[in-house]
């Protein structure tokens, strides 16, 4: 969904978000050679289920400081994959399957921290989407495509590609004033706003602080 400039039609951030394509990472992957599990933690059972689910993580998102080497000895054993993006800094991820470019694994982080917000208050389950929707998540016996869009893109076909949806959850690195042509219900989370919870906004840019899990 590729566009030759939005820059007049949607708000940048002053600053761009950790997960966004602005950002100039270099993706950098380490040895990886992948084996059968053996005896596992409850802890090491957890992750892995969740990157199953997911596909990647960074560090920050799923561990603690003091749970690092664990998610190191995790890759050194062959159970997950280990990439670094490097932009100055460097961020540790952690995934389930190989990347190959910087958009798909900073999707993946954003569709993360997405699900590391619900799953604090909500029993979900999460299925594989396609190539227009990320991943479909089942909340409350409610199917809600997850669609991921990053700096560049064509949001003006948003509202014709969606418009059989019966809802739909957009992940973004800044609010689009196109969003509010998107005829079905839909609630839109920002990369910077998810950082701090489970923050919502309606296609009009308004706030949905309650999430209606019902829409």
């Amino acid at each position: 969904m590729k566009e030759e400039s939005m820059e007049s039609s949607h708000e940048l951030s002053a600053k761009p978000s950790i997960f966004s394509t602005l950002n100039p990472y270099k993706l950098k992957a380490f040895p990886y050679r992948q084996q059968t599990p053996g005896n596992i933690t409850s802890w090491e059972a957890d992750i892995l289920e969740l990157l199953k689910d997911v596909g990647a993580a960074a560090y920050y998102q799923i561990a603690t400081e003091r749970q690092y080497k664990k998610l190191d000895t995790l890759n050194r054993v062959g159970l997950l994959r280990k990439y670094q993006l490097i932009n100055g800094d460097q961020i540790n991820i952690i995934a389930s399957h190989p990347y190959e470019d910087t958009t798909s694994i900073l999707k993946a982080l954003a569709f993360t921290q997405l699900i590391i917000n619900l799953r604090q208050n909500n029993q979900i389950k999460i299925y594989p989407g396609d190539a227009f929707v990320h991943s479909f998540i089942d909340l409350n016996d409610k199917i809600f495509p997850v669609i991921i869009t990053r700096h560049g893109e064509n949001y003006s076909l948003l509202p014709l590609l969606t418009k059989e949806f019966k809802r739909l959850i957009i992940l973004a690195e800044d609010y689009h004033p196109e969003f509010n042509n998107i005829i079905v219900p839909t609630r839109i989370g920002i990369d910077s706003e998810l950082l701090n919870g489970l923050i919502f906004r309606m296609p009009d840019g308004t706030y949905d602080t309650t999430f209606a899990v019902g829409l």
